[in-house]
């Protein structure tokens, strides 16, 4: 076995591609090191099955170019037994074979992709165009996850600098609070209808401020939090949601008596129920009105509902509402941040399902929800 160490600048870089090449006769390892090999590429050598895998099991490999034809482990056998790794299954393979194109073994075990053959004697034009075709793939696919990495990162970072900012700010906003109460106070009655008008816009606007700086530090906590999984009784927990609400009597609530019971994060699923319901209420454009909640098994998710018999959205408005503070009306006439669909959808979406809404004007909305069994 032959190891070249990547060096520290091209791990810094993440350019490198390191190929693992076994054949049992080393003069063949050196003709095919010969043809692919350049300055970003690290080129690894075994000379038997058991060898590659060891090899495999212990370092990071790109690309395998793995000789049919091998004493005691052959080629195929050594893929099979790395398809069933869940480490190495992923890793592309080129088989090198000196039989014909036709006596090929069939490929349909192995992933679409991840597979292809080189005959010999080789063609050094195909030989590098082939390795050179797996290069890039791995370099697309290098770049992805590093700048999701680094997406999630800066994620990350501006989620807790919108929190301390919003914690921060808190506190002036409880002291204006407070010196808007004092000036009442000692002004008494007697003070100026326009003084006591003004008095009162102020506080209802440090309340809005406040309820939208909640809802950021809310928005902003989903993803950094975790809490243990639990065994969820949805039923119930709907009917939780419903009572912590308060809704106005002249609502009415219609829950599926079935709902089913889940292991998750039971504080996430709370917030999803509690924003959608609360939304069916507020923008619920009668004093009355019907909220319905439902659940369907979708196989591996169940598909919850929530809908009313509201006004409904305009059907361009349906995404927009799950962007942040988007709201479809002025704040004057809903105290509302803005923010709770924007939670919804990013609870949602957290835990790898997804979230949308069907609508028609006058007769509703209808919000629909994956969540995973």
């Amino acid at each position: 076995m032959e190891l070249k160490q990547t060096t520290a600048q091209e791990k810094e870089t993440g350019i490198t591609f390191k190929i693992l090449l076994v054949d049992d006769r080393t003069e063949n390892l050196l003709t095919l090191e010969h043809i692919i090999e350049n300055e970003n590429r690290v080129i690894v050598k075994a000379t038997s099955g058991n060898e590659a895998l060891k090899i495999v099991l212990g370092d990071n490999i790109d690309l395998i170019l793995l000789d049919v034809q091998m004493p005691g482990m052959d080629g195929y056998e050594a893929a099979e037994l790395l398809r069933m790794n869940p480490k190495t299954k992923h890793i592309p393979i080129i088989f090198v074979s000196a039989v014909s194109r036709g006596e090929t073994k069939p490929m349909e075990k192995f992933e679409t992709g991840t597979v292809d053959f080189l005959f010999k004697p080789l063609d050094i034009a195909e030989t590098k165009s082939k390795v050179a075709l797996f290069e890039s793939i791995h370099k697309l696919n290098t770049e992805n996850k590093n700048y999701n990495s680094r997406f999630e990162q800066m994620t990350k970072e501006m989620d807790h600098f919108i929190y301390v900012v919003s914690h921060d700010v808190k506190a002036p906003l409880r002291a204006i609070e407070n010196l808007a109460t004092w000036i009442e106070e000692d002004l008494g009655a007697s003070t100026n209808k326009n003084v006591q008008e003004n008095l009162a816009l102020l506080k209802n606007r440090v309340a809005r401020m406040q309820h939208l700086l909640d809802g950021i530090t809310e928005f902003s906590r989903v993803g950094r939090i975790n809490e243990s999984k639990t065994q969820v009784n949805t039923n119930q927990l709907v009917q939780e949601v419903i009572s912590s609400l308060s809704p106005p009597e002249g609502f009415a609530f219609t829950v599926q008596e079935n709902l089913p019971s889940i292991i998750c994060e039971k504080t996430k699923l709370q917030k999803v129920f509690l924003h959608l319901i609360q939304n069916s209420i507020i923008h619920h454009h009668n004093q009355t009105g019907k909220i319905f909640v439902s659940v369907a098994d979708e196989g591996n998710v169940y598909q919850f509902t929530v809908s009313d018999d509201g006004q409904g959205i305009k059907p361009q408005h349906c995404e927009k509402v799950f962007e942040i503070f988007h709201t479809l009306v002025s704040k004057d006439k809903h105290e509302t941040a803005g923010v709770g669909l924007s939670i919804v959808k990013k609870i949602v979406e957290s835990t790898g399902n997804r979230v949308w809404i069907d609508t028609q004007v006058a007769e509703g909305t209808t919000v629909h929800f994956t969540w995973n069994k």
